[in-house]
């Protein structure tokens, strides 16, 4: 019984290992440090709310382009893979941006950020919008 306790406490510890590992690859860019950026042109930035979530808005980030999150492998295609992205979506956590930011860095993609706190937090602190 102890051993299979120990077994057990063992793959515990490995899964959360590898739940950090995963964690730790998705790169982030603050609300801040974007809203410094906006208008320098620094960064590609990419809206993939949820259809939902985008019809219930009539705001974006400014300079924000639309994409479907479903479709990535498509529009991915679209971007050098050097190119600084920024992607956000309308959760607070990662969701969606961070899925996202995986896929493309499996992809090759060097510079891709999820946005943290995403477009909910982004609204909550009154920064910049521009009419969709």
């Amino acid at each position: 019984m102890k051993n299979f306790l120990l077994l057990v406490v063992a793959v515990l510890l490995g899964i959360g290992g590898a739940t950090q590992a995963l964690s730790a690859e998705i790169q982030t860019i603050s609300k801040e440090e974007l809203k410094s950026k906006l208008g320098s042109y620094e960064y590609t930035i990419l809206d993939v709310r949820s259809d939902h979530h985008w019809n219930a808005s009539d705001n974006k980030i400014p300079g924000a382009i639309r994409l479907s999150g479903d479709q990535v492998d498509i529009w991915a295609e679209n971007f050098h893979k050097n190119t600084p992205l920024v992607i956000y979506c309308a959760c607070e956590g990662l969701g969606t941006s961070g899925r996202l930011v995986s896929r493309l860095m499996e992809k090759g993609f060097t510079h891709v950020y999820a946005l943290s706190g995403g477009w909910t937090e982004w609204l909550m602190n009154s920064y910049p919008v521009a009419h969709k």
